[in-house]
């Protein structure tokens, strides 16, 4: 049977050098974590559907990989860490001193295309940080993340750094429907101005709403963008997003790591439970992200409890060609 010789599409085979390779990887951002106290944790692989499907969005929504049990439960396959550890927080360490420091590592399952040396069957391995103060843990996780990059020998990256709570703000005093607005950020996320131009003209909005979601595309730099999107902001949620911004900024200046930072408030994109901080990290050459950040407030009241918390993820397949020495060839990726 042809089945039987073929890799499935969206799942590649690990061995000799490469598995090396992505077991030192891994063990060396470990040794990283470990010096900052985050505790392992070892959430299972598949849940029931509802503790992925509430805080993903419809988009993401449609990757999970899902199926009944015997008993005709609706269960998925793992398409990401975050909300596994929301809700072991919720069950079993609401009466562990906070900030919790947890840690993870292992495959995610998503139904997507695969792209930029991410399959349908991906490694993560990433940080949460639970219940702390919203500034200086966000300040935590991104030097956590740059340390890391920095154990495994990589110099030079990027964080592109947005903040969901301004744009949230910015949308809710300009009302967009929940469709629209899905639109608005994918064209945002693209940075493509010629499409987000077209579809402001078929809303209902005023010229001066439209000014403000284009002008977006440009606010990207350094901390004077900040000082820009001032001139936007119309209400409280929107002003305290830009605070804590400039807050985070200028600590990660004092470590002397501002350097690897762009600030970039279109930067919008991601899981719906995002509500703060969102990054994406990039290294030269890779051409997509190798890692992203969120902080997401709201998403542990879907198991009964009200923490802030915050953390990183790296998709490990896409940082190894950038460790010591490329391995592409020792992996066996589908036809």
């Amino acid at each position: 049977m042809k089945t039987l010789t073929q890799v499935p599409v969206g799942t590649q085979v690990f061995f000799g050098n490469a598995a090396k390779h992505r077991r030192r990887v891994e063990k060396l951002i470990n040794t990283v974590l470990k010096r900052w106290k985050y505790q392992e944790n070892i959430p299972p692989i598949f849940d029931y559907y509802d503790v992925f499907s509430r805080g993903m969005g419809s988009e993401s929504e449609a990757t999970l990989y899902r199926f009944f049990d015997r008993e005709g439960n609706l269960l998925a396959v793992r398409p990401e860490f975050t909300s596994l550890i929301a809700k072991t927080v919720a069950t079993r360490l609401l009466d562990w001193p906070k900030p919790l420091r947890l840690c993870y590592s292992g495959d995610v399952f998503r139904y997507e295309a695969p792209r930029g040396g991410r399959q349908r069957e991906f490694f993560q391995l990433g940080i949460e940080n639970i219940g702390g103060k919203k500034v200086s843990c966000d300040a935590e996780v991104i030097q956590i993340a740059m340390e890391s990059l920095q154990r495994i020998g990589i110099k030079e990256f990027q964080f592109n750094l947005g903040e969901m709570g301004f744009f949230s703000g910015l949308i809710k005093k300009i009302g967009i429907s929940t469709v629209d607005l899905k639109h608005i950020k994918n064209l945002m996320e693209l940075k493509d101005s010629i499409g987000l131009a077209g579809r402001m003209k078929q809303l209902n909005l005023s010229t001066k709403n439209k000014n403000v979601l284009y002008s977006l595309l440009n606010l990207t730099g350094k901390s004077k963008v900040i000082s820009s999107a001032r001139h936007l902001v119309t209400n409280e949620q929107s002003m305290i997003a830009l605070e804590n911004l400039e807050s985070l900024y200028n600590k990660i200046k004092r470590q002397k790591l501002s350097k690897h930072l762009t600030i970039d408030l279109s930067g919008v994109r991601g899981l719906d439970y995002y509500t703060g901080i969102v990054f994406k990290i990039y290294v030269p050459g890779s051409g997509f992200e190798v890692g992203s950040v969120g902080r997401y407030d709201i998403l542990l009241k879907n198991f009964g409890c009200d923490l802030p918390s915050v953390g990183f993820t790296f998709y490990l397949e896409r940082l190894m060609p950038f460790f010591f020495v490329p391995f592409r060839d020792f992996t066996v990726s589908p036809l």
